[in-house]
């Protein structure tokens, strides 16, 4: 008896050893391979798109195919982040924690409802719309007024761009140099230039322009303009790093009042249904008050600025929603989206399958009210 006990015990500690080992080369290879890694990501999506069509396989498991794969970036991105040093210092822990599920909640929204919908019909599909929309507000809430958040984008973890943001491990692949010498040179290139006043605006024009005494050497020159010191500041310094602003006063009010919106529409069409004005029309002040609310603060980060800058634009979103989808839009729109099908040449084939998509696309609320 105790020979096999300690016999299991050695397989486990082998099986353990030997999956350590693995996951240690795994992040390993994700680190020093993020073009691979991106290429193999972006197959995932396209196959998640071409599923429907090509094999007709249920609208469920197609959109199970699309969270993986958003499920899969967000694991790499998380190997990748903490590999170069992008993980959020200033943030605790536990909202780090918050972030991530709050970010797998949004990659699987869709899922769920159309899950639910399947499995327990209507009843079913609203039961979870609504405690994913509880879940994420409390979520929420907890970053904003306990953890000092700021403004937060939906999804908080936004994909790293593999093309800026990271970049291969190859310090020691060129003899140990850190840098190659083209870049290496242009950064003193920029530095020299910038120090020097590098450019000036025409008056008439407006155009900015490179001084011809501030001009680097021949091989060293580029049609581009000298990055300035802010731009160089933007450039390194990922979302992950940038201090939250911590709200007070109007500002908290309208973010409070953004993270509560959902579950004042849900309300809204609890008591009013789905054809009513009501839901749409709140839900529309809501989203219009916390920007006013928001705007009267002053002092926002990059992040924080694009991320109200967003807000701003969505707003054209809720022409595509219902009722004024329903009574105004879908008419103009289906008729704009056919004539360009019939006037433009190859057109048809992207066209034809949108407008069979916007019923689709329509009916689950995640892609019609989610953000």
């Amino acid at each position: 008896m105790e020979a096999s006990s300690s016999t299991v015990c050695k397989t486990w500690e082998v099986f353990f050893e030997r999956y350590k080992q693995t996951w240690k080369w795994y992040e390993n290879w994700v680190s020093e391979n993020p073009e691979v890694v991106s290429q193999i990501e972006k197959s995932f999506r396209v196959f998640s798109y071409l599923l429907p069509g090509a094999v007709n396989v249920d609208t469920v498991v197609a959109e199970l195919v699309f969270s993986l794969s958003n499920l899969l970036v967000l694991f790499h991105d998380g190997i990748l982040r903490k590999a170069r040093g992008f993980t959020a210092s200033t943030l605790t822990i536990s909202a780090q924690r918050l972030m991530r599920w709050l970010t797998v909640i949004d990659h699987t929204e869709v899922f769920v409802e159309l899950a639910a919908a399947k499995c327990w019909g209507e009843a079913g599909r609203w039961f979870f719309i609504a405690l994913i929309q509880i879940l994420r507000s409390i979520f929420r809430l907890i970053l904003l007024l306990k953890c000092k958040a700021g403004v937060r984008s939906q999804p908080p973890l936004q994909p790293l761009n593999r093309d800026t943001d990271v970049k291969p491990c190859t310090t020691q692949a060129q003899g140990g140099e850190e840098d190659p010498p083209e870049t290496a040179e242009r950064l003193v290139s920029d530095a020299a230039v910038r120090d020097s006043g590098a450019t000036f605006r025409g008056e008439r024009s407006g155009r900015v322009v490179r001084s011809l005494d501030a001009a680097p050497n021949i091989h060293q020159r580029t049609w581009r303009l000298p990055r300035s010191e802010e731009q160089d500041e933007k450039e390194s310094t990922p979302p992950e790093k940038e201090e939250p602003t911590e709200l007070m006063g109007f500002p908290l009010a309208g973010e409070s009042l953004q993270i509560a919106r959902p579950l004042l529409h849900l309300t809204a069409l609890l008591v009013w249904g789905q054809q009513s004005w009501k839901p749409w029309l709140l839900s529309l002040a809501a989203d219009i008050g916390s920007l006013r609310l928001l705007n009267t603060g002053k002092r926002y980060n990059h992040s924080e600025r694009t991320e109200l800058s967003n807000r701003s634009t969505m707003l054209l979103i809720y022409l595509l929603r219902s009722p004024c989808y329903d009574r105004y839009t879908r008419s103009r729109l289906l008729a704009v989206l056919s004539s360009i099908s019939n006037t433009v040449p190859g057109v048809r084939l992207i066209m034809n399958p949108l407008m069979e998509y916007l019923p689709i696309w329509q009916s689950i609320y995640f892609y019609n009210w989610g953000r």
